[in-house]
């Protein structure tokens, strides 16, 4: 029959024999925390002379009928209970030698998306696009080269005519044409004009708007439309960039928040398994109740599903980032988990600014308004055309022309100088068309004016909601810091007490996931800051390249670090007080009166 000190001296070996093993489920960073939990519970061993409890003893008995429903050969409950374990790898989200240096910031993203996102190289097209369409529109100025060559090779009247020449219409739609024809043959006596002398004749021939057409035309609104989308294209990209950017930084904190999730998950998995290791010595040791190891092999399995599940959200993160962040050739790249900084940026409180002059800059920067604007310019450029189609047309018409060589006939009617000058009219009298463009351009103008306005409206409530959304998410922020510094303390003391038998493991894991629960509002609470940094900087219309450089060379936060809270350095026995609290401990407990 051992004593309790022969007891105690064999769990003490044992504790040693497993160390590196417990050791060896937590990560490098983690084993000074690891370490601090076996000083404990080896001090519970040394301490515990009164002998084991009743319910802490397994016979031979209890331990061969569990080996035989698990159908796995091993030295005792424990064991059986650990092959039947399926195998759990964890992603590694803070490598040690990863320095901060090489972590990926909003910075490396929004500049991937400036050269390789899709949105972004197909809005660099529209001023190809634009200066295309304004060359197309110059086309209607083009010099047009026209020709014919007809003949009458059968029949009574036997003949030929050729021609060639130049047409142009100018900027003020005055149509010029030079051209050379000859006619020969025998004609008919009511077509004797396309007869010429033998060497032909030289003819030039103008026409002049004097009313429609004259101030204004198509062609010259199809230039002047064409040259505003010129101007618009850069609008265009820069509203490319604010979304584009904003969605990338969403996804960026995302993938960032879901790495830190992922990293407390693991740290409370952790907890559940160095404590198993430590409760399969303490009752292999006679210290402890199978059933709290069996309730601690309940944690493990639940925490290891809040693990995967956590991985999964990361991955899935990770993935919706790919599409913003690209290689060299353009395609998405997908960050590995040793690129998740270790904490996010400090939580800096913005600028406070008037809000009228943020308005008035906004409005200057914000790409919707100009857009707006400029296909108001354009309606009213039709409408000016349609104003213009209520004028009769009337031309000015003049020809002058000059057979060359012998003459064709012997009347001798071809071979002076010709000169042939008028004008030329018409119109509709119900001028629909004209009115009824009128009344149309007129009308998407006021709409256009309407969603301008609302536009307007729309930015003012976007800075102000973002402003909003900005002053209280820090709010937010520190709130949450201070419940975490609390639940760390709870969780501090009451480990403290569970140690001492004060309070059962179901108790300690309540408080344990509610510790767990604060980190990770703390760490959305931080995501949903930068979230509203992101909307406020949109809303703004600021760079986002330089905004990104900005968040990216702030300090890191001094926020509790990601792996520093449920695994941080507990408190020693001489910071809480053995005496003191078995004092508060009783006030704790006592009945109320």
């Amino acid at each position: 029959m051992l004593s309790s000190r022969s007891i105690n001296r064999i769990a003490i070996a044992m504790v040693l024999a497993l160390t590196p093993t417990a050791l060896a489920l937590g990560q490098e960073s983690l084993l000074p925390d690891s370490d601090a939990s076996f000083a404990r519970m080896m001090m519970l061993i040394a301490s515990g002379d009164e002998g084991p409890t009743d319910s802490g003893s397994i016979d031979e008995a209890d331990e061969a009928e569990a080996n035989g429903r698990d159908g796995a050969a091993g030295e005792n409950d424990s064991a059986g209970v650990e092959d039947e374990t399926p195998e759990f790898t964890p992603i590694e989200i803070f490598d040690p030698q990863v320095t901060q240096a090489t972590t990926l910031t909003i910075a490396d993203v929004v500049a991937s998306l400036y050269r390789h996102y899709p949105k972004v190289i197909e809005a660099r097209q529209e001023p190809a696009v634009a200066r295309g369409e304004l060359v197309a529109a110059y086309g209607a100025y083009d010099t047009k080269l026209q020709g014919y060559s007809l003949n009458e090779a059968m029949g009574f009247y036997e003949n030929y005519r050729h021609g060639i020449g130049v047409v142009r219409q100018s900027w003020w739609g005055t149509y010029l044409s030079a051209g050379y024809r000859i006619g020969r043959g025998s004609f008919q006596p009511w077509y004797k004009e396309r007869e010429t002398n033998k060497g032909g004749e030289f003819k030039l021939g103008l026409g002049q708007p004097l009313l429609r057409g004259f101030a204004i035309d198509p062609q010259r609104v199809a230039v002047f439309q064409a040259s505003i989308d010129t101007f618009a294209a850069e609008p265009k990209i820069l509203q490319a960039l604010l979304d584009a950017s904003r969605d990338a930084a969403n996804s960026y904190w995302e993938w960032v928040t879901a790495g830190a999730i992922l990293q407390a998950q693991q740290e409370l998995l952790t907890l559940a398994e160095t404590r198993g290791e430590q409760f399969k010595i303490l009752v292999d040791a006679g210290k402890f109740a199978e059933i709290d190891l069996i309730l601690n092999e309940q944690l493990i399995a639940e925490r290891r599903g809040k693990v995967l599940e956590s991985q999964r959200k990361f991955q899935a993160s990770a993935f919706k980032l790919a599409l913003y962040l690209r290689n060299d050739v353009g395609n998405p790249l997908i960050p590995p988990a040793q690129w998740v900084p270790r904490q996010f940026p400090a939580v800096t409180a913005p600028p406070q600014e008037n809000f009228n002059d943020q308005l008035s800059a906004a409005l200057a920067r914000r790409p919707e308004p100009q857009l707006y604007q400029y296909q108001i310019r354009q309606v009213e450029l039709d409408r000016r055309l349609a104003c213009n189609d209520r004028l009769p047309r009337l031309d000015l018409i003049g020809e002058i022309s000059q057979d060359m060589g012998e003459a064709a006939t012997s009347s001798r009617d071809k071979g002076d100088f010709q000169l042939v000058i008028g004008v030329e009219g018409e119109v509709p009298l119900q001028r629909r068309k004209a009115l009824g463009k009128i009344q149309s351009t007129t009308a998407k103008i006021r709409q256009l004016t309407e969603k301008l306005r609302l536009q307007r409206d729309q930015i003012a409530t976007e800075i102000q909601i973002a402003r909003n959304a900005l002053e209280l998410s820090s709010r937010v922020v520190d709130q949450a810091e201070v419940s975490l510094e609390a639940a760390i303390e709870s969780l501090d003391r009451y480990s403290f007490a569970f140690e001492r038998g004060k309070v059962d493991l179901i108790y300690l894991n309540l408080l344990e996931t509610k510790a767990n629960e604060t980190e990770i509002k703390l760490i959305e609470a931080q995501r949903d800051w930068f979230d509203a940094l992101a909307d406020y900087q949109v809303a703004l219309g600021l760079d986002p390249l330089d905004q990104a450089m900005n968040v990216a060379s702030l300090p890191p936060s001094d926020l509790p670090k990601a792996g520093r809270t449920l695994l941080h350095e507990q408190q020693p026995d001489d910071v809480i007080d053995p005496e003191e609290f078995e004092s508060d401990w009783e006030k704790h407990t006592a009945p109320i009166e």
